[in-house]
Protein backbone atom coordinates (compact mmCIF):
# COMPACT_ATOMS: atom_id res chain seq x y z
CA UNK A 1 0.00 0.00 0.00
CA UNK A 2 1.40 3.12 -0.64
CA UNK A 3 1.79 5.29 2.13
CA UNK A 4 -1.03 7.91 1.80
CA UNK A 5 -3.13 4.73 2.26
CA UNK A 6 -2.12 2.38 5.40
CA UNK A 7 -3.69 -0.66 6.09
CA UNK A 8 -3.72 0.13 9.61
CA UNK A 9 -2.89 3.04 11.66
CA UNK A 10 -1.71 2.46 15.54
CA UNK A 11 -3.06 4.73 17.85
CA UNK A 12 -1.26 5.26 21.49
CA UNK A 13 -4.58 6.35 23.01
CA UNK A 14 -8.50 6.23 22.37
CA UNK A 15 -7.84 10.40 22.40
CA UNK A 16 -5.95 10.11 19.82
CA UNK A 17 -7.89 7.41 17.99
CA UNK A 18 -10.53 10.14 18.08
CA UNK A 19 -8.56 12.10 16.29
CA UNK A 20 -7.91 10.00 13.74
CA UNK A 21 -11.05 9.00 13.30
CA UNK A 22 -12.81 12.49 13.18
CA UNK A 23 -10.09 13.45 10.02
CA UNK A 24 -11.68 10.79 7.89
CA UNK A 25 -9.66 7.73 8.54
CA UNK A 26 -12.14 4.44 8.47
CA UNK A 27 -12.53 2.94 11.56
CA UNK A 28 -11.29 -0.51 10.90
CA UNK A 29 -8.30 0.35 9.83
CA UNK A 30 -7.40 2.36 13.31
CA UNK A 31 -6.55 0.16 16.02
CA UNK A 32 -5.40 1.60 19.72
CA UNK A 33 -2.27 0.01 21.92
CA UNK A 34 -1.13 1.77 25.10
CA UNK A 35 2.49 2.77 25.05
CA UNK A 36 4.41 1.27 27.55
CA UNK A 37 7.58 1.71 30.30
CA UNK A 38 9.78 -0.45 32.02
CA UNK A 39 8.37 -0.04 35.85
CA UNK A 40 11.64 -0.94 36.84
CA UNK A 41 13.88 1.43 35.20
CA UNK A 42 11.90 4.30 36.74
CA UNK A 43 12.08 2.94 40.40
CA UNK A 44 15.33 4.62 41.82
CA UNK A 45 17.30 2.69 44.25
CA UNK A 46 18.13 5.80 46.14
CA UNK A 47 16.27 7.18 49.01
CA UNK A 48 14.16 10.08 48.71
CA UNK A 49 16.64 12.25 51.26
CA UNK A 50 19.17 10.86 48.64
CA UNK A 51 18.09 11.62 45.82
CA UNK A 52 17.61 14.97 47.07
CA UNK A 53 21.02 15.62 48.28
CA UNK A 54 22.06 14.99 45.39
CA UNK A 55 19.94 18.05 42.94
CA UNK A 56 20.71 20.44 46.19
CA UNK A 57 17.11 20.14 47.68
CA UNK A 58 16.64 20.88 51.19
CA UNK A 59 14.99 17.62 52.77
CA UNK A 60 12.28 19.16 53.63
CA UNK A 61 11.34 20.71 50.20
CA UNK A 62 8.16 20.29 48.68
CA UNK A 63 9.32 19.27 44.83
CA UNK A 64 6.73 19.69 41.98
CA UNK A 65 8.52 18.96 38.64
CA UNK A 66 7.78 18.77 35.15
CA UNK A 67 9.46 16.50 32.61
CA UNK A 68 9.04 17.98 29.04
CA UNK A 69 10.43 19.53 26.04
CA UNK A 70 10.77 23.07 26.59
CA UNK A 71 7.94 23.48 23.85
CA UNK A 72 4.80 25.65 23.94
CA UNK A 73 2.43 22.58 23.86
CA UNK A 74 3.51 21.15 27.23
CA UNK A 75 2.15 24.36 29.14
CA UNK A 76 5.17 25.30 31.71
CA UNK A 77 4.25 29.15 31.33
CA UNK A 78 1.16 28.27 33.21
CA UNK A 79 2.99 26.26 35.85
CA UNK A 80 4.67 29.47 36.25
CA UNK A 81 1.75 31.48 36.39
CA UNK A 82 0.92 28.87 39.43
CA UNK A 83 4.07 29.59 41.46
CA UNK A 84 3.26 32.61 42.97
CA UNK A 85 0.02 31.45 44.76
CA UNK A 86 1.46 27.93 45.24
CA UNK A 87 4.72 29.80 47.45
CA UNK A 88 1.46 31.93 49.76
CA UNK A 89 0.73 28.40 51.21
CA UNK A 90 4.17 26.24 50.47
CA UNK A 91 7.33 28.56 51.12
CA UNK A 92 9.43 25.77 50.80
CA UNK A 93 8.19 24.97 47.00
CA UNK A 94 10.36 24.21 44.58
CA UNK A 95 10.24 23.73 40.68
CA UNK A 96 12.38 21.42 38.30
CA UNK A 97 11.59 21.60 34.50
CA UNK A 98 13.82 18.76 33.31
CA UNK A 99 13.87 18.90 29.31
CA UNK A 100 15.42 21.43 26.66
CA UNK A 101 13.55 22.58 24.00
CA UNK A 102 12.97 26.07 22.47
CA UNK A 103 11.73 27.89 24.93
CA UNK A 104 14.56 27.28 27.13
CA UNK A 105 15.47 30.87 26.80
CA UNK A 106 12.26 32.27 26.85
CA UNK A 107 11.06 31.00 30.14
CA UNK A 108 14.39 31.07 32.07
CA UNK A 109 13.91 34.91 31.19
CA UNK A 110 9.99 35.07 32.42
CA UNK A 111 11.84 33.15 36.17
CA UNK A 112 14.11 35.65 36.12
CA UNK A 113 11.66 38.28 35.48
CA UNK A 114 8.79 37.48 38.26
CA UNK A 115 12.10 36.72 40.97
CA UNK A 116 11.24 32.89 40.70
CA UNK A 117 14.70 31.82 40.55
CA UNK A 118 15.62 30.34 43.75
CA UNK A 119 12.39 28.67 43.27
CA UNK A 120 12.03 27.09 39.52
CA UNK A 121 15.08 25.61 38.78
CA UNK A 122 15.28 24.58 34.92
CA UNK A 123 17.48 21.28 35.03
CA UNK A 124 18.05 20.74 31.33
CA UNK A 125 17.99 16.94 29.30
CA UNK A 126 19.17 14.32 32.19
CA UNK A 127 19.80 10.62 32.28
CA UNK A 128 18.73 10.70 35.88
CA UNK A 129 15.11 10.67 35.58
CA UNK A 130 14.44 7.86 38.14
CA UNK A 131 16.44 9.43 40.65
CA UNK A 132 14.70 13.35 39.99
CA UNK A 133 10.85 11.30 40.24
CA UNK A 134 12.49 9.97 43.66
CA UNK A 135 13.25 13.22 44.83
CA UNK A 136 9.81 14.41 43.68
CA UNK A 137 6.36 15.25 45.52
CA UNK A 138 4.65 15.25 42.42
CA UNK A 139 4.63 15.40 38.93
CA UNK A 140 2.72 18.38 36.96
CA UNK A 141 1.94 18.11 33.17
CA UNK A 142 0.16 21.25 32.10
CA UNK A 143 0.05 19.92 28.37
CA UNK A 144 -2.51 22.16 26.22
CA UNK A 145 -2.27 19.01 23.62
CA UNK A 146 -0.86 15.34 24.32
CA UNK A 147 -1.98 12.22 23.14
CA UNK A 148 -0.12 10.07 25.63
CA UNK A 149 2.48 11.05 27.63
CA UNK A 150 4.99 8.32 29.08
CA UNK A 151 6.24 10.52 31.72
CA UNK A 152 3.10 10.33 33.31
CA UNK A 153 3.52 6.19 33.64
CA UNK A 154 7.19 7.22 34.22
CA UNK A 155 6.09 9.12 37.43
CA UNK A 156 3.34 6.72 38.34
CA UNK A 157 6.04 3.94 38.26
CA UNK A 158 8.16 5.86 40.70
CA UNK A 159 5.32 6.10 42.63
CA UNK A 160 4.10 9.67 42.92
CA UNK A 161 0.99 11.40 41.97
CA UNK A 162 0.46 12.95 38.48
CA UNK A 163 -0.86 16.45 38.56
CA UNK A 164 -2.29 16.95 34.34
CA UNK A 165 -4.38 18.50 32.14
CA UNK A 166 -7.23 16.79 31.16
CA UNK A 167 -6.11 16.99 27.32
CA UNK A 168 -5.86 14.01 24.64
CA UNK A 169 -5.10 10.72 26.28
CA UNK A 170 -3.94 11.66 29.64
CA UNK A 171 -7.15 10.78 31.01
CA UNK A 172 -6.82 7.20 30.42
CA UNK A 173 -3.46 7.25 32.41
CA UNK A 174 -4.11 9.58 34.92
CA UNK A 175 -7.21 8.96 36.20
CA UNK A 176 -8.86 11.73 38.60
CA UNK A 177 -9.33 10.83 42.17
CA UNK A 178 -7.53 7.81 41.81
CA UNK A 179 -3.59 8.21 40.48
CA UNK A 180 -3.48 11.98 39.83
CA UNK A 181 -5.61 15.08 40.19
CA UNK A 182 -6.82 16.35 36.48
CA UNK A 183 -7.21 20.16 35.28
CA UNK A 184 -8.65 22.25 32.75
CA UNK A 185 -5.90 23.22 30.11
CA UNK A 186 -4.43 26.84 30.40
CA UNK A 187 -5.75 27.46 33.51
CA UNK A 188 -3.17 28.32 36.62
CA UNK A 189 -5.46 28.47 39.29
CA UNK A 190 -6.82 25.29 38.85
CA UNK A 191 -3.41 23.81 38.75
CA UNK A 192 -1.98 25.93 41.65
CA UNK A 193 -5.15 24.43 43.82
CA UNK A 194 -4.56 20.43 42.79
CA UNK A 195 -0.30 20.90 43.21
CA UNK A 196 -2.00 22.42 46.62
CA UNK A 197 -4.01 20.16 47.82
CA UNK A 198 -1.22 17.87 46.64
CA UNK A 199 0.96 19.33 48.81
CA UNK A 200 -0.52 19.57 51.87
CA UNK A 201 -1.63 15.93 52.42
CA UNK A 202 0.79 13.55 52.57
CA UNK A 203 -1.52 10.54 53.03
CA UNK A 204 -3.44 11.61 49.69
CA UNK A 205 -0.23 11.67 48.02
CA UNK A 206 1.43 8.14 48.82
CA UNK A 207 -2.77 6.65 48.30
CA UNK A 208 -2.47 7.72 44.75
CA UNK A 209 1.02 7.18 44.08
CA UNK A 210 0.74 3.48 45.48
CA UNK A 211 -2.03 3.39 42.89
CA UNK A 212 -0.30 4.92 39.99
CA UNK A 213 2.45 2.20 40.28
CA UNK A 214 0.22 -0.91 40.31
CA UNK A 215 -1.94 0.88 37.03
CA UNK A 216 1.29 0.69 35.61
CA UNK A 217 2.59 -2.20 36.47
CA UNK A 218 -0.87 -4.04 35.96
CA UNK A 219 -1.45 -2.66 32.83
CA UNK A 220 1.22 -0.63 30.48
CA UNK A 221 3.18 -3.21 30.55
CA UNK A 222 5.64 -4.12 27.98
CA UNK A 223 4.17 -7.43 27.20
CA UNK A 224 0.62 -5.74 27.10
CA UNK A 225 2.33 -3.29 24.59
CA UNK A 226 3.80 -6.13 22.70
CA UNK A 227 0.57 -8.49 22.45
CA UNK A 228 -1.41 -5.31 21.21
Amino acid sequence: AALSDPDQVVAVSQGIRRVLLGAGVPGDRVSQVYSAVDASAYQSPLSRAGARARLGLAGDAEVVTVVAQLIPRKGHRFLIDAVPTLLARHPRLQVLFVGDGELRDALAAEVGRRGLGEVVRLLGHREDVADILRASDLLAHPATMEGFANVAMQAMAAGIPVVSSAVGGMPESVRDGENGLLVPPGDPGALADAIGRLLADPALRRRLGQRGREIVESEFTVDAMVRG
